[in-house]
């Protein structure tokens, strides 16, 4: 009892104790806020952050001081009082605030990111404690206060897709407007895109495909833009919501107080025109068939079912092709792919029954194919295949890991039908019906496919043409997949067994193209010479671009000895990648003999009797000793034939070195380098050597965890980390390299060059162009995809930033050869002395597109007039004549350079021109 009386007692006196510090109103007593400052009278810009002066006085009896953890902040109102943002930005207390005291604080502020009226409270927090409004007998007041949309848009109006196939692409056309205050940018910092949504409110894809603005866009203009429109491979009933993105800042959803309502759309599976539909309806038909046709064995008619299954199977599956692609279809495609299809039927109709059914197999059969194999080409090289892409199909088992990495497990169904339709054929093939007559098919079928013909026709878009466009997909959407190969194969024959006469006057335009150009490529300049007798080491490395130096992962350089050689060598900053369907050996063949490559095939199968006038052969005509290496087959790429042919006395390849771990195709690049440093010991001097890396390839998958230095962070693990690795692990390389050239006393008297051989294939997407610092899309792509030039050469001080002239593969030969001593006025080269006189021409790219100092131009078609001329400082699209000479002189360089690969002129030029000074 007596302790109940003394714990009752010691209650009372504490109740009595918060009595006496407590005001009447039920408020903790010690804390009581005053603010003084200027209220913010100008609009804010949503989610801009600003620096207030505040002036606070502590009217309660409790010091607030940073050490124990009191703080300035605010709190965010709508203008209905509810609560937008409690928890503002803290603003440390540098000096206490003791009872009675004031202070000037410079209070940062940070606008509520959406657009509106808002009302601002300012406070103190002490962290974990409490906000002293809320025990504050006067609180302070709040202050209205304006925020403006910075990034704020309209739809007046747009042709938004209401149906789509999973995974499907339809082009849209959107007006919009800008309703915010700032102008938008040419610069394609700002794109449109979708978000897409579940019928839930769920999100099913949110970052949507990109097109950027390219045009400046004052508040209250609008602007239209045609985008394609990409649905998610998820089908069902989804919302579709347009939205603005300015890269590495928000979207405007995120800041404009009215986002743009959804657009219902039904996304259906893609199954519906999947031939893997066709297949379970071959399927059906067949075993249909084959059950009723014991019933009515003297009906004829559906012997027709085999025809129509081969001929909707070839126009299905060149609409599969097409829409991987991103294309489709156009009216006109489908009409002439429709048309030529039908042709194909009538042929089988018109043949005798024992073989019409077979062959109707073994068509449908042979075009799967073609097409499938069309599929795979498309999703390496972004485009179809080609006649001469086939002289090189037998490297495909060389390089059956990147070929199988392009495979999906859908694939099957690309095949499921022919399947299908083994149970059907036979049934047909030894049915014994009544005969019927087959020319009322016939007649109604060539109607028929007349008709669409002549409707497809009229429908092609004029701007496309059967000559060569930006990539074969353009054309095939217009004409038809099958169509397009009888269009190449006609050029093939034509190029292989119709070659037009090549005489005088043709030899001498294109020596006229080479001697007009000597003072581009001469040896003139202060670096004419600078490494007279100097060794050569020239190192192609595999898929290095030029985005690559200087990056930084996890805080860490990815390529550090790359860099620090860099800033002492003569550094080229836009080089552009000059490579066409025969990658690696088409930077051989432009490095080494100065030559553009063909737009289809590989010039080292096409043209692989061609001699030619080589870097290392005009080097070593001068007494060097030459050596070229890679750690692969000899036969790839046709490397035993054409490595001679350029000059080099002698070749390495696989069987020439000693066994090591193998990274991707071959020895590994520190193993492969340390190797050939040994050989180089061993060369009589001056010598050039031509080496060739190969530590991982596209689809860059098992990079060995035991090499990983780097800390790629999410990219681990995917094919872009795995790259990443590789270019760490060449550098490591490439460090080793320099440190045994050093010690093997070579380093004083080597100039080295270094150059990435072709891009690294990756599919182009939003966070591929960001970490490139690219803009997505195909200007940014294109640009993106520039490869780095270094050349370094001992004892001479190279200038302190990189250059920044446009060069290409093709100016490697001339340039060196200069700076070696030899001048290169003499030999039929595309490419120009980079350090001499280059002039300002353009350089000639992938797709025929080119550059030059001050535009860039996207081909699209055989005329100016198709393509997209781009102002380069301000990434602006201008008028077509602004390109127009640039556009010439780069089809002048194509065409010379067809010319001398097709009729074997590099070494007669040469002579011309040295005995013509």
């Amino acid at each position: 009892m007596a302790s109940k009386r003394i714990g009752a007692l010691a209650l009372l006196i504490a109740l009595a104790g918060w009595a006496a510090h407590a005001e009447p109103n039920g408020f903790q007593a010690g804390h009581d806020l005053e603010i003084d400052g200027r209220p913010v009278a100008a609009p804010l810009d949503a989610a801009a952050t600003i620096v207030l002066p505040l002036e606070i006085r502590n009217q309660g009896s409790r010091t607030w001081s940073g050490e124990s953890g009191y703080a300035i902040a605010y709190h965010w109102f709508d203008a209905d009082g509810r609560i937008v943002e409690w928890d503002g930005v803290r603003t440390p207390l540098i000096e206490p605030v003791r009872p009675g005291e004031s202070r000037i604080i410079e209070a940062t502020l940070e606008a509520p990111r959406r657009s509106g009226i808002y009302s601002l409270q300012w406070d103190v927090v002490q962290e974990g404690e409490l906000w002293v409004s809320e025990v504050d007998p006067t609180p302070v007041a709040a202050w209205p206060v304006t925020v403006i949309a910075t990034h704020a848009f309209s739809v007046v109006r747009a042709t938004t897709p209401r149906v789509l196939m999973a995974g499907g692409r339809r082009t849209a056309t959107v007006e919009i407007r800008n309703d915010g205050v700032r102008p938008w940018p040419v610069d394609g910092s700002i794109s449109l895109a979708p978000h897409w949504f579940g019928a839930g409110g769920g999100i099913v894809e949110w970052e949507g495909r990109r097109t950027p603005v390219r045009t400046r866009v004052e508040p209250g203009e609008t602007v239209v833009l045609k985008t394609l429109v990409e649905a998610p491979a998820r089908p069902g009933r989804l919302e579709l919501q347009w939205d603005m993105v300015e890269e590495g800042v928000c979207w405007f959803s995120e800041r404009d107080a009215t986002p743009e309502p959804m657009v219902t759309t039904v996304v259906v599976p893609a199954v519906i025109v999947h031939p893997g539909l066709w297949s379970i309806l071959v399927l059906a038909a067949a075993v249909w068939v084959v059950v009723c046709s014991r019933r009515a064995s003297s009906d004829g008619r559906w012997e027709l079912v085999p025809i129509f299954w081969c001929v909707l199977s070839i126009i299905i599956k060149q609409a599969w092709v097409l829409g991987e692609s991103g294309e489709g279809l156009s009216v006109a495609g489908f009409c002439l792919s429709a048309s030529s299809a039908i042709g194909i039927g009538l042929l089988l109709v018109a043949l005798p029954r024992r073989v019409r059914f077979p062959l109707a197999w073994v068509t449908a059969a042979v075009v799967t194919f073609i097409l499938f194999a069309d599929l795979i080409h498309l999703r390496f090289f972004g485009d179809l295949g080609s006649i001469a892409a086939l002289r090189s199909a037998g490297q495909v088992g060389q390089v059956g890991s990147s070929v199988m990495s392009l495979f999906k497990s859908t694939d099957i169904w690309f095949w499921s039908d022919l399947l299908a339709a083994l149970v059907m054929v036979p049934a047909f093939a030894t049915s014994h019906r009544r005969a019927w007559s087959r020319r009322p098919i016939l007649t109604v079928g060539a109607v028929l496919g007349v008709v669409l013909f002549a409707v497809g026709v009229s429908r092609v878009d004029r701007s496309t043409s059967l000559r060569q466009v930006f990539q074969s997909t353009q054309l095939a959407r217009q004409i038809g997949v099958l169509n397009l190969h009888c269009v190449d194969a006609g050029r093939a024959l034509k190029r292989d067994l119709i070659r037009p006469r090549f005489g005088d006057a043709d030899f001498a335009d294109v020596v006229a193209f080479f001697a007009d150009r000597r003072g581009q490529r001469a040896g003139v300049g202060p670096h004419f010479g600078a490494a007279r007798d100097h060794n050569l080491v020239m190192i192609q490395v595999e898929s290095l671009q030029a985005f690559v130096v200087g990056l930084h992962v996890g805080g860490r350089e990815v390529t550090p000895v790359l860099n620090s050689l860099a800033t002492e060598s003569f550094t080229f900053a836009n080089v552009t990648d000059q490579t066409e369907e025969g990658r690696s050996s088409d930077s051989e063949l432009t490095t080494q003999v100065s030559l553009l490559p063909p737009d289809r095939g590989a010039a080292a199968f096409m043209y692989a009797d061609n001699r030619y006038t080589g870097l290392a052969k005009v080097l070593a005509e001068r007494g060097y000793t030459t050596l070229s290496a890679v750690p692969f087959e000899g036969a790839f790429w046709n490397r035993r034939s054409t490595h001679p042919a350029y000059g080099y006395d002698r070749s390495l390849f696989v069987d020439d070195f000693d066994s090591g771990e193998v990274i991707g195709w071959g020895l590994n690049d520190r193993d492969f380098l340390s190797q050939v440093v040994d050989r180089l010991v061993d060369l009589p001097q001056p010598w050039c050597a031509y080496l060739l890396t190969l530590s991982l390839h596209h689809p860059f998958d098992g990079f060995p965890e035991h090499l990983k230095q780097l800390d790629v962070g999410d990219w681990e693990g995917t094919p872009f980390g795995n790259y990443l690795h590789t270019m760490h692990h060449f550098d490591r390389a490439l460090a080793d390299f320099l440190s045994d050239l050093e010690r093997g006393g070579l380093a004083e008297k080597t100039v080295i060059v270094l150059w990435g051989d072709h891009d690294a294939g990756f599919e182009w997407g939003g966070e591929i162009a960001s970490v490139m610092g690219a803009t997505h899309d195909p200007a940014g792509w294109y640009l993106s995809q520039q490869v780095p030039l270094i050349i370094h050469v001992p004892g001479v001080a190279a200038p302190v930033k990189a250059l920044t002239l446009p060069a290409g593969h093709a100016d490697a030969a001339p340039t060196v050869l200069g700076l070696l001593g030899v001048d290169a006025a003499p030999y039929p080269f595309i490419g120009r002395n980079l350090l001499g006189a280059p002039g300002t021409g353009p350089v000639v790219g992938e797709y025929r597109c080119w550059r030059d100092a001050t535009h860039l131009y996207l081909r699209r078609g055989p005329e100016l007039g198709d393509g997209q001329c781009i102002d380069l400082a301000t990434m602006n699209e201008v008028g077509s004549r602004d390109c127009a000479t640039g556009f010439e002189e780069a089809l002048r360089q194509v065409e010379i350079s067809r010319l001398v690969l097709e009729h074997d002129l590099q070494q007669r030029l040469g002579k011309w021109l040295a005995d013509h000074p």
